[in-house]
């Protein structure tokens, strides 16, 4: 797999505001509270690839491979049982107090299950907390995020452990340590803004910023609708392609920096998203890296 290659969310509208989908070979965690629909963007994302001829290993802390069935054919998505017949879908249902050392008993369960590169892995949810002593959560986790890396792209459900108003800290390791995280809030007020995803961390990738209402729906699952206006903020500006030529034209004489810089501008004009004239930071730039060639 290439780096620049993307896998498609199947979340129908967070593709366009994640560059094309996550990053191969990534950690995504899915947080948010009970009932905001963790468990449908997993399965959402796991029958996407599916469908488009990929294979899923899907472990389940929570519910058995008939709850899941269950879960699928109520909205809608009864090819789930063509899939497991297939064997392109492998569903483990665990209990984290019968794991030894998750670390290593997790990673093995999926390569057993799936003996293949390139698959779209689900924990739903992980239930990290009860797994560990407080000095070796993180040395653990980090071990499980690395293996998994290396199988797949892996969509971690998380959910959000509170003390009255509070979201207990133990809680948040897994978000320092993931490539992207999308979080699912459910207000309960039945408005349009009942239902928020916000992309709070998307490593490497222009992304999103506002908050996206969703909603639910049978026999589709989670349908974003971000306003077209929000979708235009995250395209490259090509208004300003001139400034970045005259930018790259004036780095010809600067000889090996020139040449590292005038790629650095091109990727700059790539992710340029804004409606600010970038002709003040590239002269900035520019006059900043002349000191640097006059001995």
């Amino acid at each position: 797999m290439k780096k620049q290659d993307r896998i498609s969310t199947g979340i129908y509208g967070l593709d366009d505001l994640t560059g094309g989908g996550f990053r191969g070979n990534t950690i995504n965690v899915v947080r948010g509270g009970t009932g905001v629909g963790k468990t449908t963007f997993a399965l959402q994302y796991s029958l996407f690839g599916l469908g488009h001829g990929g294979k899923v290993v899907f472990v389940s802390f929570e519910m058995s491979e008939e709850q899941i069935i269950r879960d699928c054919i109520d909205i809608g998505w009864e090819e789930i049982g063509y899939h497991i017949e297939q064997g392109n879908l492998k569903i483990i249902h665990l209990f984290g107090e019968d794991l030894t050392f998750p670390s290593l008993d997790i990673i093995e369960m999926v390569r057993k299950a799936m003996p293949a590169q390139n698959l779209r892995i689900v924990i739903d949810p992980l239930t990290y907390p009860t797994f560990y002593s407080e000095k070796e959560e993180r040395k653990s986790l980090s071990t499980i995020f690395k293996e998994l890396r290396k199988l797949g792209t892996t969509v971690i459900t998380l959910e959000d452990l509170e003390d009255g108003n509070h979201i207990l800290e133990g809680s948040t390791m897994p978000l320092y340590l993931a490539d992207t995280v999308v979080y699912l809030q459910n207000l309960g007020f039945g408005e349009m803004y009942d239902r928020t995803l916000r992309i709070m961390k998307h490593r490497g990738s222009k992304h999103g910023d506002s908050l996206y209402p969703y909603s639910i729906e049978t026999g589709f699952g989670i349908v974003l609708r971000a306003s077209q206006k929000q979708i235009e903020r995250l395209k490259p500006k090509t208004k300003f392609d001139e400034q970045f030529k005259e930018a790259i034209e004036k780095t010809i004489t600067m000889g090996e920096i020139g040449k590292r810089l005038s790629a650095r501008i091109r990727v700059l004009q790539k992710n340029w998203t804004r409606d600010e004239d970038p002709s003040h930071i590239l002269k900035l730039v520019l006059e900043e890296e002349k000191k640097d060639t006059v001995k």
